[in-house]
């Protein structure tokens, strides 16, 4: 079996992916590494599994995950949630000196306290810290790069700082998917052995939108005592102005059936499409 992660090593998708295989002991699962997301999604099949970042604790939701799953035929299956930490090398010994900096898209809002201190550097967003980190190495006097704290001791540079996310408590939480489209009819057949569980979907209202059609859609999880623990919207990119929303749901195993019930009614009136539903 293959876990598709984006690459390369070292980033923290590796670092969930690792801790992730250390819950599966008996596995024979190899590690796959892809540059982008859409090539991480491209090489799940079969019984292969995907990983990818869904949630920043300072920064919120990847909106590059969320758009692919909005209308990807995936199950999640699980999810893992691991600290992240950050440091800046750099080549020249002192912060005003810096002419350009390199750093991932997410890692960019992680770090604002210090990047505000910088007002003249060049920012250059990157799509991995570990490409960050390539770009610094290959790069001309000035540069700097944000990387993984846990890389930092092992790059040679002329200025490093330590822990410069905007708090040290920060973490990412991960989704695992697998490639068959999640469902209705696998929900009421899927039985946990855990108390809880979380139930990812999008909810697309219909295009004759009108007043209240989110008190109305909130209504039906607060009827059956279903907790929400997210709400977004997305645009649905088929007409300006049209949004689906996302939205995780929470409870206990024993609410199974009162949730089948309650998507099934939710699908009499609007586009559901189920992402999943997994122990917690």
């Amino acid at each position: 079996m293959k876990l598709s992660v984006l690459g390369p090593a070292g980033t923290f998708t590796d670092m969930a992916a690792k801790a992730y295989l250390q819950t599966q002991p008996n596995a024979q699962i190899t590690l796959d590494y892809h540059p982008t997301f859409d090539q991480v999604y491209q090489a799940v099949s079969g019984n292969d599994l995907g990983l990818l970042p869904l949630e920043n604790q300072l920064d919120g939701y990847v909106s590059a995950t969320l758009q692919r799953l909005q209308s990807a035929d995936v199950t999640e299956i699980g999810e893992i949630t691991i600290p992240v930490d950050f440091g800046l090398v750099s080549n020249v010994s002192d912060l005003s000196q810096i002419k350009r900096l390199y750093v991932q898209f997410k890692t960019e809002g992680q770090c604002q306290v210090l990047i505000t201190q910088l007002p003249s550097v060049q920012i250059i967003t990157t799509a991995s810290n570990m490409i960050s980190l390539e770009k610094f190495q290959t790069g001309q006097l000035g540069d700097a790069a944000i990387i993984p704290q846990s890389q930092l001791a092992e790059v040679s540079g002329a200025l490093k700082l330590n822990h410069v996310a905007d708090q040290r408590d920060n973490s990412t939480r991960f989704i695992l998917f697998k490639a068959n489209p999640a469902s209705l009819e696998m929900l009421s057949q899927t039985s946990l052995t855990a108390d809880y569980f979380k139930a990812p979907l999008f909810i697309t209202p219909a295009i004759n939108d009108r007043p209240g059609t989110l008190y109305e859609i909130l209504g039906y999880f607060a009827k059956a005592n279903l907790n929400l623990v997210t709400l977004m919207s997305l645009p649905t990119k088929s007409q300006l102005g049209m949004y689906a929303f996302y939205l995780e749901v929470s409870g206990h195993r024993k609410q199974q059936e009162v949730l089948f019930t309650t998507l099934q009614e939710l699908a009499s009136k609007y586009q559901v499409h189920l992402l999943g539903y997994y122990a917690v």
